[in-house]
């Protein structure tokens, strides 16, 4: 997963080509995590 930041706010995802839902559900915790620490 590439993840670029673009514009200042915002960030744009690349995932690969072929993802599984538990590698989906992996990064989309993670990601949560970094925002919600962004955000304290």
């Amino acid at each position: 997963m590439l993840a670029k930041d673009t514009h200042g706010s915002t960030i744009r995802l690349a995932p690969p080509l072929t993802i599984t839902s538990e590698e989906l559900a992996i990064i989309t915790d993670k990601l949560n995590e970094v925002i919600e620490d962004a955000q304290a």
